[in-house]
Protein backbone atom coordinates (compact mmCIF):
# COMPACT_ATOMS: atom_id res chain seq x y z
CA UNK A 1 0.00 0.00 0.00
CA UNK A 2 0.92 3.71 -0.69
CA UNK A 3 0.22 4.82 2.72
CA UNK A 4 1.07 3.20 6.25
CA UNK A 5 -1.85 1.05 7.87
CA UNK A 6 -1.51 3.25 10.96
CA UNK A 7 -1.64 6.45 8.31
CA UNK A 8 -5.00 4.54 6.91
CA UNK A 9 -6.29 4.00 10.55
CA UNK A 10 -6.21 7.78 11.71
CA UNK A 11 -8.02 8.81 8.91
CA UNK A 12 -10.56 6.13 9.04
CA UNK A 13 -10.99 6.58 12.84
CA UNK A 14 -11.35 10.63 11.77
CA UNK A 15 -14.15 9.60 9.60
CA UNK A 16 -16.12 7.87 12.38
CA UNK A 17 -15.02 4.26 11.47
CA UNK A 18 -13.75 1.47 13.65
CA UNK A 19 -10.75 -0.48 12.06
CA UNK A 20 -9.92 -3.73 13.65
CA UNK A 21 -7.25 -6.25 13.02
CA UNK A 22 -9.06 -9.41 12.65
CA UNK A 23 -12.08 -10.52 10.29
CA UNK A 24 -15.05 -11.41 11.94
CA UNK A 25 -18.70 -11.89 10.77
CA UNK A 26 -19.29 -8.08 12.31
CA UNK A 27 -16.32 -6.31 9.87
CA UNK A 28 -18.27 -4.79 6.88
CA UNK A 29 -15.09 -4.09 4.59
CA UNK A 30 -11.78 -6.18 4.34
CA UNK A 31 -9.03 -3.49 2.66
CA UNK A 32 -5.96 -5.31 1.64
CA UNK A 33 -3.02 -4.36 -0.73
CA UNK A 34 -4.37 -6.97 -3.08
CA UNK A 35 -7.63 -7.78 -3.36
CA UNK A 36 -7.35 -11.19 -5.15
CA UNK A 37 -5.19 -11.67 -2.41
CA UNK A 38 -5.31 -15.77 -1.01
CA UNK A 39 -4.34 -14.82 2.83
CA UNK A 40 -6.24 -16.42 5.76
CA UNK A 41 -7.97 -12.93 6.11
CA UNK A 42 -9.11 -12.61 2.40
CA UNK A 43 -10.37 -16.09 2.73
CA UNK A 44 -12.50 -15.76 5.63
CA UNK A 45 -13.43 -12.15 4.28
CA UNK A 46 -14.72 -14.18 0.74
CA UNK A 47 -16.35 -16.76 3.07
CA UNK A 48 -18.50 -14.09 5.24
CA UNK A 49 -19.36 -12.16 1.83
CA UNK A 50 -17.44 -9.35 3.34
CA UNK A 51 -16.02 -7.59 0.52
CA UNK A 52 -12.43 -6.38 -0.21
CA UNK A 53 -11.06 -3.83 -1.93
CA UNK A 54 -7.59 -2.39 -2.74
CA UNK A 55 -6.53 1.07 -1.46
CA UNK A 56 -7.85 3.06 -4.58
CA UNK A 57 -11.08 1.94 -3.52
CA UNK A 58 -10.34 3.26 -0.23
CA UNK A 59 -9.37 6.81 -1.07
CA UNK A 60 -13.05 6.31 -2.97
CA UNK A 61 -14.98 5.20 -0.29
CA UNK A 62 -13.41 6.90 2.64
CA UNK A 63 -13.77 10.45 0.86
CA UNK A 64 -17.57 10.15 0.46
CA UNK A 65 -17.84 10.67 4.48
CA UNK A 66 -16.76 13.97 6.11
CA UNK A 67 -13.99 14.28 8.75
CA UNK A 68 -15.50 13.92 12.26
CA UNK A 69 -11.93 15.07 13.76
CA UNK A 70 -8.50 15.86 12.53
CA UNK A 71 -6.63 12.69 11.69
CA UNK A 72 -3.41 12.25 14.30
Amino acid sequence: MNRPRSDWESELLARGFAPKSAVTKKVILLVAADPHSLSGKARKARDYGIPIVGEAALIGLAGAFPLLCSPE
